[in-house]
C-alpha cells in the first residue's frame, strides 16, 4: 500500500488485490479536510463524525450502513474527533454544552479505523469514484477531502495515527514486554452495565478494563483461528490474570467531557504506563503485546465508534504497523 494517497485521486490500489480474509486486515486512515464554508460542529464531534462515516458507506452499500447503524454489538470501526481546533476552545465549549465554529478554508483532520475488509472496501470505493464531488458533512459544516493517508507522512506529524496491519501480523508477536506505554487522546471510559440507579461507568485507566476491552474486540472480530479461544484461553481467565499481574506504574491523566447529541460523557485522557508484575512466560503475557498493538485500530472502552477511547501503545518494538 502506498504511504500517501494522491490529492487528485486516492490511490487505494490494494482494493484490487484478493482480500486476505483469514488474516483479518486492519486499517487506520487519516483524512485531511478543507472547510468549504463556515459552520459549527459539536465539541468533540464524535456522534457527527459517526454519522458522516455511515453516510459515506450508505452512498455505496446502504445495507452495510444500516446493519452497522442498527447493530448492538461492538462495531468493526472507530471514528476520531474532528481535529484542528485549539484544545482550550473545545474544552470550554464542551463544559458549556456549546458547539465550536468551523472556519472556511481552515484545514482539519479526521481519522477512521476499520477492522473489517468489507467496511474498508466500501470506504475505498467512495474515494475511488470522485471524492472531490462528494463532500464530507459534520453537523452544520461541510468539508472537501484534500488528502487521505493510509500510513504516516514523515513531514506531517498529524498523520502519525495512519497505519495498516492485520490480526495475523499482530498475532505473530511472540515477545512479551514488561511495560506498555499507552496514549489516550480522547475521553475514555468503561461501561459496566445498567444498574437500578443508571449506567455504571468507570473513569480510571485500570489495566483490567483496558486489556479486557481490547480482548473482547479481538475475540469478536479476529479470525476464528487466531482468537484466544483457539488455544483454550478464556476471557475470564485472561481477565483474572490481568487483575492479579498488571498494574499502573505511572500516569499523567485528566478528565475531559465529550458532547453527544442528547448527553455528555466524562472520560480520562493522557498517558499511562502499565507494568507486568507476574510471570512473563505466561500465555496471557504474550497476549498483552498483541492487544496493545490492536488498540490503535480498535480503540478502548465505551463508544469508540463515536470518538471516545482513541488510543495507542507507544513502545512496541516488535510490532511493525
Amino acid at each position: 500500500m502506498p504511504d500517501i494517497l494522491s490529492e487528485s485521486r486516492p490511490a487505494l490500489e490494494t482494493v484490487a488485490e484478493p482480500p486476505e480474509v483469514a488474516e483479518g486486515r486492519l486499517y487506520s486512515v487519516v483524512l485531511r479536510l478543507h472547510a468549504i464554508g463556515p459552520g459549527r460542529v459539536q465539541a468533540g464531534s464524535g456522534s457527527q463524525a459517526h454519522a458522516a462515516f455511515l453516510d459515506i458507506l450508505r452512498q455505496h452499500d446502504p445495507a452495510l450502513a444500516e446493519r452497522l447503524h442498527q447493530s448492538n454489538e461492538r462495531r468493526p470501526f472507530t471514528v476520531g474527533r474532528l481535529e484542528g481546533f485549539r484544545q482550550a476552545t473545545v474544552e470550554e465549549a464542551a463544559a458549556q454544552g456549546r458547539s465550536v465554529p468551523v472556519l472556511a478554508g481552515q484545514v482539519y483532520r479526521l481519522r477512521f479505523t476499520m477492522l473489517d475488509e468489507a467496511v474498508f472496501g466500501t470506504l475505498a470505493r467512495h474515494f475511488l469514484t470522485g471524492f472531490k464531488a462528494m463532500p464530507v458533512r459534520l453537523g452544520e459544516a461541510t468539508f472537501e477531502v484534500g488528502r487521505l493517508f493510509a500510513s504516516p507522512d514523515p513531514t506531517d506529524p498529524a498523520t502519525s495515527w495512519a497505519a495498516y496491519s492485520s490480526f495475523a501480523h499482530l498475532h505473530a508477536v511472540s515477545r512479551p514486554q514488561e511495560r506498555y506505554h499507552f496514549e489516550f487522546v480522547s475521553p475514555t471510559a468503561f461501561s459496566l452495565g445498567q444498574q437500578g440507579w443508571g449506567k455504571l461507568m468507570k473513569l480510571l485507566p485500570e489495566p483490567l478494563y483496558v486489556f479486557e476491552s481490547l480482548a473482547r474486540q479481538w475475540e469478536n472480530l479476529g479470525p476464528e483461528g487466531l482468537r484466544m479461544a483457539a488455544t483454550d484461553l478464556t476471557l475470564a481467565a485472561f481477565r483474572e490474570w490481568c487483575e492479579a499481574n498488571v498494574v499502573v506504574s505511572r500516569c499523567a491523566i485528566e478528565t475531559q467531557t465529550i458532547q453527544f447529541k442528547k448527553f455528555a460523557q466524562v472520560g480520562f485522557q493522557g498517558r499511562v504506563m502499565y507494568e507486568v508484575k507476574g510471570d512473563l512466560a505466561a500465555p496471557q503475557a504474550v497476549w498483552l503485546a498483541r492487544l496493545a498493538a490492536l488498540a490503535l485500530f480498535s480503540g478502548v472502552g465505551y463508544k469508540t465508534a463515536m470518538g471516545m477511547g482513541q488510543a495507542r501503545c507507544l513502545n512496541l518494538p516488535e510490532v511493525r504497523l
